[in-house]
């Protein structure tokens, strides 16, 4: 948890207009929606503030941001402040709003809170924020749409089964938002009678091989090449209902193993 003082904590709630039960709502325009909040912190630590966990004291956005740093740690809680007050600060010239002398003021005692903690943690704690984050059964399927919104550059999978239409839908808006969307699949009955268009994707199709009709089952994604998630989850419908486990990893050297698996891959149906 964060060691956030009561004096600190003053100020942030000033800084980010807390006190009515929302995050920055400014008189001309309020900057967040739930799914707007949500998407910012997503892309800023990689954590969902709507988990249960951060709704203990209630469920305004003001409340889930004070459950946040209560339970998170120094380094992330201070790279979220850093995030918020750049995201203050573009908003402001954005909509042309001027600056006054008290809003710099605290917005400069905010910054070095947001550097105080991020420097106490960073020793400890920058571990932390490339955690492994584990996910069972129901959980799964949510969590992995999360990361496939987060995409910017790629996503990279290789799941044996692909019969999920909710996966392939979001895979298919990413691929539509210019995101490098690759899958590999194998080519079996199972797949072959999903209803699912592959073909809308780039999709690699491999064979059972050999005389044992050895197949592809690997269950991996690759995201930016920083993230992956991997596990027992295939992407079928089916899988929702069982008992699965997925872990999610933010480690770069981690998910370059991945990747070069996921080339590897590729690479055998050169040679089938």
């Amino acid at each position: 948890m964060s060691d956030l003082s009561s004096i600190e904590k003053n100020k942030l709630e000033n800084m980010f207009d807390m006190k009515t039960g929302y995050v920055l709502n400014w008189p001309e325009k309020n900057l967040f929606s739930n799914n707007t909040f949500k998407a910012f912190i997503l892309d800023s630590t990689r954590i969902n503030i709507y988990e249960k966990k951060y709704g203990n004291e209630g469920e305004s956005k003001a409340k889930r941001l004070r459950s946040f740093w209560q339970q998170e740690s120094n380094y992330i809680v201070g790279k979220l402040i850093l995030d918020l007050l750049e995201f203050w600060k573009d908003e402001k010239s954005n909509n042309g709003l001027m600056v006054s002398l008290s809003e710099q003021s605290l917005f400069d005692e905010c910054f070095q809170i947001s550097q105080r903690l991020m420097q106490d943690g960073k020793a400890k704690d920058v571990d932390e924020f490339a955690a492994i984050k584990a996910h069972f059964n129901e959980e799964i399927a949510p969590a992995i749409i999360e990361q496939i919104e987060l995409a910017k550059f790629i996503i990279w999978v290789a799941v044996a089964w692909f019969t999920d239409r909710k996966l392939f839908e979001k895979l298919l808006a990413k691929k539509n938002e210019g995101v490098n969307v690759q899958l590999i699949i194998i080519d079996d009955d199972i797949n072959r009678n999903s209803g699912l268009k592959y073909e809308e994707l780039e999709t690699y199709k491999i064979p059972k091989i050999g005389t044992h009709e050895n197949i592809m089952h690997n269950k991996f994604c690759i995201i930016d090449l920083k993230t992956v998630i991997h596990g027992s989850y295939n992407w079928t419908q089916k899988a929702r209902f069982n008992k699965e486990a997925i872990t999610i990893v933010d480690d770069r050297e981690t998910v370059e193993k991945f990747a070069d698996q996921f080339i590897q891959l590729k690479r055998t149906l050169i040679f089938l």
